[in-house]
C-alpha cells in the first residue's frame, strides 16, 4: 500500500512530538507556578501544545523554539486563568464544604501538605507579584531562561526585564517574611 500521508505531515508530527518531549514538564512547571492548581496547569499544557502544534508551520527561525513556546504558554496561563477566575466566583468555596474535610487529621495527606507547604508559600508569594514580575521571575530563576531569552518571551526590553527581576525580589523578600512571622 502506496503511503497515504505526505512527509511534510510526517516531518511535522515528528517535530512535534520532539517539542513535547523537550518541554512539556517545564511548561507545566511554568502553569502550576502560574496557577497553582494541578488540572489547570495540566489544561493550560494541553492548550499550549494545541497553539504550538497549529502554529508550527508559520513559526520562524527568528527566534529559539522554546522562547516561542513560553510565550504562547504565558498568553495561554493569562487567558485561562482569566476564565477559570471568572467561573470560581461562582462556586462554593472549598473550606465551606463539610464534605471535603479529612476522615483522619494525622492521614497522609496531612503530612504532605505539611511537607509541600513551604513550596506552596513560595508559590503563592510569586502568584501575588505583579504579572511582569511574576513572570520575570519565574523565566528566569526557575526555569533558568537568561535575561535576553527573557526580554524576548515576555516581547519587553532587556533592561525592563532586569528592572522587573530586581523588584520583584524586593516584594518576594516581603512578601515572605509577613508569611514567615505570622506562621513562626
Amino acid at each position: 500500500m502506496i503511503n497515504m500521508i505526505p512527509k511534510v505531515q510526517t516531518d511535522t508530527d515528528h517535530l512535534f512530538r520532539e517539542i513535547v518531549k523537550k518541554h512539556s514538564s517545564r511548561i507545566y512547571n511554568l502553569a502550576l507556578m502560574k496557577c497553582n492548581q494541578v488540572t489547570l496547569a495540566e489544561d493550560i499544557s494541553q492548550e499550549t501544545f494545541i497553539r504550538v502544534y497549529k502554529g508550527l508551520h508559520n513559526f520562524r527561525d527568528d527566534s529559539h523554539i522554546g522562547t516561542w513556546i513560553y510565550r504562547i504558554a504565558l498568553n495561554v496561563c493569562y487567558t485561562m486563568i482569566k476564565k477559570e477566575s471568572l467561573l470560581s466566583s461562582r462556586l462554593v468555596p472549598m473550606e465551606d464544604r463539610a464534605d471535603l474535610e479529612p476522615e483522619d487529621p494525622n492521614s497522609d495527606v496531612q503530612d504532605i501538605f505539611i511537607k509541600d507547604l513551604e513550596k506552596d508559600q513560595i508559590r503563592e508569594a510569586v502568584s501575588a507579584l505583579p504579572a511582569l514580575q511574576s513572570d520575570a521571575i519565574t523565566l528566569y530563576y526557575l526555569k533558568e531562561f537568561q535575561y535576553t531569552e527573557v526580554a524576548e518571551i515576555m516581547d519587553i526590553p532587556l533592561n525592563t526585564v532586569k528592572s522587573h527581576i530586581r523588584r520583584a525580589k524586593a516584594n518576594l523578600k516581603l512578601l515572605l517574611m509577613e508569611v514567615y512571622n505570622e506562621t513562626g
